[in-house]
């Protein structure tokens, strides 16, 4: 299964719930994230490091199709235990270089059976900002749809989201929820004729405006403890001040008198802080925050950062 969505739709969310539902089976996942730092290894809750494979900086899209190929079958070799396979894409990736080598290679062929691509979409923030030619591949090449926080989404723009869902992929069942959740049945929703399906829209033509500017990904480290509630209110008077050029920022960080990490997170200026796993005492004490966006300067952030800092001490 391929799990793709814009930054923040709910990808790691929906995951973990699957998890959950399913503590029976054995199931690997591949993390392919964006920047020169993945965190999200972090935020699935209560599984095996050794079955979760991270790959950073996009990779899994540049790959010729050899490279990841060698890659799942290494991972196949070493756990040839699993089940089940999870791809979680970068939420700003095309995922047609993922979904292709499922049809096209011959080992892969031979070691796994697509049961299809799943896209999650942030129905809160789908209208905010104009749709990017990733967002949109996103959409057009999945065969269900999850539109995701529905009860944080306004009534009237509704339909709008709908009908322009629908014009890129009128074929996909879409599904309307929150926290990313599904019904198990509703996975028997997916298209039969994967790979039919996948070549046609794959060769249909697809127009979009030129992108001028690129995503960019950068990560801030600092170590010492934090005061949850002084960070907790700057947190989210930044998040807001940033979030037209801030798409998402996902970090650990470690609390005053919390024995817990804290998981910091924020999509489109909206920002959520919860519990973790426990703080390791024989590791280094190190906060980690990764932020993607357009047009953004790393000078400047850390910059606020550490006027912050320097308050806090």
């Amino acid at each position: 299964m391929i799990v793709t969505g814009f930054l923040g739709a709910g990808k790691t969310c929906f995951i973990n719930h699957l998890l959950a539902k399913n503590r029976g089976v054995k199931i690997g996942i591949i993390e392919n994230e964006f920047g020169e730092r993945s965190i999200d290894s972090w935020l699935i809750a209560n599984y095996q490091p050794e079955s979760i494979l991270e790959l950073n900086n996009g990779c899994i899209c540049c790959s010729i199709f050899n490279e990841f190929s060698l890659a799942l079958q290494e991972l196949v070799k070493k756990h040839d235990h699993l089940e089940q396979l999870i791809i979680e894409t970068t939420g700003v990736a095309d995922p047609g270089p993922i979904i292709e080598p499922f049809f096209q290679d011959a080992d892969l062929i031979r070691l796994f059976e697509l049961s299809g691509t799943i896209c999650l979409v942030d129905g809160m923030n789908f209208l905010e900002q104009p749709l990017q030619f990733e967002q949109k591949k996103q959409i057009i090449l999945s065969d269900l749809i999850v539109l995701n926080k529905i009860n944080n989404t306004d009534p009237n723009q509704l339909p709008l989201i709908r009908n322009k869902i629908s014009a890129l992929n009128n074929t996909a069942k879409l599904i309307e929820t929150n926290h990313s959740r599904i019904d198990d049945s509703q996975f028997y929703l997916l298209q039969p004729n994967l790979q039919d399906e996948f070549l046609r829209k794959i060769r249909k033509p697809f127009y979009s405006e030129p992108d001028e500017s690129e995503f960019y990904s950068f990560t801030i480290r600092f170590g010492g403890f934090i005061n949850e509630n002084r960070f907790s209110n700057w947190f989210r008077y930044f998040a807001s001040l940033h979030k037209k050029n801030i798409y998402r920022i996902k970090g650990i960080v470690n609390w005053d008198n919390n024995p817990l990490l804290g998981i910091v997170q924020s999509v489109g200026g909206n920002t959520s802080i919860s519990e973790g796993s426990v703080v390791n005492p024989y590791e280094p004490i190190e906060n980690v925050l990764v932020f993607i966006g357009k047009e953004i300067s790393k000078f400047e952030i850390e910059k606020e950062f550490r006027q912050f800092l320097l308050q806090e001490n």
